[in-house]
């Protein structure tokens, strides 16, 4: 079964590289594109840790805690990049080639964080329900 979750933590992490890289377009170079990419996931990685943190702060899972973090954080963080750095990238491309101004680029963005917050808050109580959910289990053996 961990096998299963591993693998399809993979395709998801495949499709959001995949959408935001064709969402930069063709104009941009490979090495803009795999840098926006990786600081994109470098982000979501660490928006995603600290809200796991936050919201885990209190409880302690012992020894399965480290697991739990680690799919957790792992499943969420192509989640989030697919309901952000694909539009991101898209209005990026736009800006470059002068099809979008400068202040509706800055909308676009803070749009896409005002979403992303929206997210990371329901993140936050998912989490918290998950490791108390796992802690019962625990518990109850």
């Amino acid at each position: 079964m961990e096998l299963f979750i591993y693998f399809c933590i993979l395709i998801l992490n495949i499709l959001a590289v995949f959408l935001t890289y064709r969402f930069l377009g063709n104009d941009t170079e490979k090495k803009e594109r795999w840098i926006f990419i990786i600081v994109g996931f470098a982000v979501m990685y660490m928006l995603v840790s600290i809200v796991y943190w936050l919201s885990t702060k209190n409880i302690d899972l012992g020894i399965a805690e480290s697991t739990a973090k680690n799919l957790i954080t792992f499943a969420f963080v192509p989640v989030n990049a697919i309901a952000v750095l694909p539009f991101l990238a898209r209005s990026y491309c736009y800006l470059k080639m002068g099809r979008l101004q400068q202040d509706k680029f800055k909308n676009r963005i803070i749009l896409l964080i005002a979403i992303l917050v929206i997210v990371l808050i329901i993140e936050f109580f998912y989490f918290k329900n998950i490791q108390t959910g796992i802690l019962n289990i625990i518990n109850a053996k």
